[in-house]
């Protein structure tokens, strides 16, 4: 889903970044060794919520605000 977005975001954007394979693919290995551990900490003290980040803005939104409503 990433990848599909960041290459749609070059076709209207201009940024010849987000449809170089390699830069993504390195974004994704950045994310992996220094955000995920992060998520992984607040995991384990029960603090993390995940949000489905897949389809419209507005449904994305609405699923924000629910886990915000919900602490």
């Amino acid at each position: 889903e990433l990848k599909t977005r960041l290459i749609a975001r070059a076709e209207v954007s201009g940024r010849k970044d987000d449809a170089d394979p390699a830069i993504i693919q390195n974004r994704i290995d950045t994310y992996n060794s220094q955000t995920a551990p992060v998520a992984d900490f607040y995991d384990g003290q029960d603090k993390l919520k995940e949000i489905d980040g897949v389809g419209s803005i507005d449904a994305i939104t609405e699923r924000l605000f629910e886990a915000i409503d919900k602490n």
